[in-house]
């Protein structure tokens, strides 16, 4: 594994647990139109024209988005993440030279089901990469980031998205049970 793929598991995985984190034991209480099951399935994300608001065009298919397989260790209330690497034939400037957005789709049978989405502009960190939000959409309890960085070739940009379930994913809620949600005001 080079150091850039080190860092940007590293970012990937900071940033998820930042996400999960903030949306704290009411959220999980909410429905959620996926379950921990569909983590099963794979996941296609591309590289879209245009805004979440009004995706276009696919402009670049990207891996679909996996669960990690194999046996848990650590924490047996750790989040699941999807994670998903691509190198795509563009560059970062061609990328960010026009309106394009990361979308996530829940599965390929469902492909018009969209489950996150992250509209691709934002700061430039001192290596020239980006990391950007995916926002939940549909209802579906998920959310992530992406993380855009040039291709060591000069020609391509290397995109590395990560999704976990807000809501609880990822747990057995059968032998342990998440905190009761306290309602807004009470």
């Amino acid at each position: 594994m080079n150091c850039g793929q080190l860092v940007r598991n590293a970012v990937g995985a900071a940033a998820i647990a930042g996400l999960v984190g903030l949306s704290g034991p009411a959220a999980w209480a909410q429905d959620a139109t996926p379950t921990a099951d569909d983590a099963l399935v794979p996941r296609p994300v591309h590289i879209h024209s245009g805004t979440c608001d009004e995706l276009g065009d696919v402009v670049a298919p990207l891996a679909d988005l996996t669960a990690p397989e194999g046996d848990r260790v650590g924490q047996r209330r750790a989040d699941l993440a999807e994670t998903s690497s691509t190198s795509v034939p563009l560059t970062l400037d061609a990328i960010l030279g026009a309106d394009h957005a990361i979308n996530v789709h829940l599965s390929s049978e469902e492909i018009g089901t969209y489950i996150a989405c992250g509209n691709i502009g934002g700061v430039l960190d001192a290596n020239g990469a980006l990391v950007i939000g995916l926002s939940e959409d549909s209802n579906s309890g998920y959310t992530g980031i992406a993380y855009l960085a040039p291709g060591a070739d000069g020609a391509s940009t290397d995109v590395s998205v990560f999704i976990a379930q807000t809501q609880g994913g990822g747990r057995d809620r059968a032998d342990d049970a998440a905190p009761e949600a306290t309602p807004v005001g009470g």
